[in-house]
């Protein structure tokens, strides 16, 4: 667990005189004469000593006077009493003379002086209580000294982890585009500095909501699935945009079967927010309730890890845009062409089947010109999404320009190639797309080309491009392959 920055105590106003506690009551006459006669030592008030608590912290007292009758012995809760009150407080007591073991024990218990009945000369209580009090001020003045020195370093240490944290996140902007990785070491800083038992934030990725959990502290697992909970509730910005799948990622440390840290954990939870956007929130958890300063410095961090994810965000848009259409969504000229290119290398490397699908939507100019061009590219992204979905993973596809597409297939052969263009053929002409109040069909035509000896990337494109010429002169819709070409 880490530190806190926060006082053991908070200063007190400054004392003020004497705070006498007996039931003696000719005693306390002759303290309120002494004050009289030396008005320096301050003002006096008395207690008993079942109220002694309510009392001092009422009265604020720069020195406290206990007279101890005979039979009594010290009472230490009396001591603690005092002390819960004001911790620098010196307390003095009065003993009948004789009383050796009770003079000693209260010396013990930290009793700034002892005296004995009959009091000593008033010079001499006099210079007790002065002391006493000078000593109560010199002591509240070092304590406040340390703490403000305390305070200062405490303020650089959080100076410096506040500067590694934005140098860090620095340093992964435009190196990663997983908000994992930022996530990973706010967290690794912040469990130094603040003390929380989980850390938790929800993001967005990629449609996805996406929310982890960091435990610094085992955590049961009926705990841990209450935690997104916490920040689902907080969320805004999903609002309006439908369902989307959430995905619960429990980092390493963590779940427990039979370890409960509490049946309710207390939270901080704070937007990730920047001038701009909501990139989610995140959460500190623990058994026990934060202060208002944990608050604010956890604020202060995550200012910095809304700020970097915005920015991987950023770049991440930045680059889809420079490889990818910005009407479809998928690959670009140039990049459908450069990951052929790469499969491409990869199938001659290891001798594996390779075949490409050049398709183009069938008589697309009159779809434009009964429709308006805003069907048109409606149609077009829909279309663009349905390819995408019908192939598998380690497939590609994209917009070679216009109504024409490419769709590269590894680790397939001509015939199967043949195969799956037709199937995504069928999908197509069988599917209405809606437009305003439009219902329109479209069938598509598709050429297969097939890697083999000495093929580039222009070649294995210009062999699938004459077998879609071949079947749009054959009719339309069909996909074409020559197997003797």
């Amino acid at each position: 667990m880490g530190g806190t920055l926060f006082p053991l105590f908070s200063f007190m106003d400054e004392g003020n005189g004497l705070l006498i506690i007996t039931t003696d009551s000719a005693l306390r006459g002759w303290f309120e004469e002494f004050v009289r006669r030396y008005p320096d030592i301050g003002p006096m008030a008395s207690s008993e000593f079942q109220d002694v608590e309510a009392r001092t912290a009422e009265v604020k007292p720069q020195a406290v006077v206990v007279y101890i009758p005979p039979p009594s012995r010290i009472d230490i809760q009396l001591f603690e009493s005092i002390r819960r009150c004001d911790p620098f407080l010196p307390i003095i007591t009065i003993i009948d003379g004789g009383d050796r073991v009770s003079r000693i024990q209260s010396l013990r218990l930290g009793a700034y002086a002892a005296m004995e009945l009959p009091l000593p000369e008033e010079d001499e209580i006099y210079s007790i209580l002065s002391n006493a009090a000078g000593s109560y001020r010199e002591r509240r003045e070092a304590a406040r000294a340390v703490a403000e020195m305390k305070s200062k370093l405490e303020a650089d240490r959080l100076n410096l982890l506040e500067l590694e944290l934005v140098k860090g996140l620095q340093r992964m902007i435009g190196e990663t585009d997983e908000p994992v990785s930022i996530l990973k070491h706010a967290f690794s800083l912040m469990k130094g500095y603040l003390v929380f038992d989980v850390f938790a934030a929800l993001v967005q990725r990629r449609g996805e909501v996406e929310i982890h959990i960091y435990p610094s502290a085992p955590i049961a697992e009926d705990l841990a699935e209450n935690i997104p909970g916490t920040l689902m509730k907080r969320m805004n910005i999903l609002a309006g945009e439908g369902e989307r799948k959430i995905r619960l990622v429990m980092e390493e440390g963590g779940m427990t079967p039979g370890e409960a840290l509490s049946d309710d954990l207390r939270s901080v939870i704070v937007p990730l927010v920047t001038a701009v956007k909501t990139c989610g929130y995140a959460g500190m958890y623990r058994d026990r309730p934060f202060a208002y300063e944990e608050e604010a410095v956890f604020k202060r961090f995550c200012a910095h890890v809304a700020t970097a994810l915005e920015k991987i965000s950023l770049f991440e848009e930045i680059r889809v845009l420079s490889t990818n259409d910005g009407l479809t969504g998928l690959f670009n000229h140039v990049s459908i062409k450069s990951r052929l290119e790469q499969e491409m290398q990869r199938s001659q490397r290891y001798g594996s089947p390779l075949s490409v699908v050049v398709f183009d939507i069938d008589d697309f100019k009159e779809i434009n010109d009964r429709f308006g061009h805003l069907a048109g590219d409606a149609v077009l992204a829909e279309l663009s999404k349905m390819l995408r979905a019908g192939v598998r993973s380690i497939d590609s596809v994209g917009r070679l320009g216009g109504e024409e597409f490419l769709v590269v297939l590894p680790e397939t052969d001509g015939h199967a190639a043949t195969l799956i263009g037709d199937r995504l053929r069928q999908s197509l002409s069988n599917h209405i797309f809606r437009c305003d109040d439009n219902e329109i069909t479209v069938s598509i035509s598709g050429g297969v080309g097939c890697l083999r000896d000495n093929k580039d990337v222009e070649g294995l494109i210009g062999m699938a491009d004459e077998n879609l010429y071949r079947a749009k002169r054959e009719g339309k819709n069909m996909v074409y392959y020559g197997e003797d070409r």
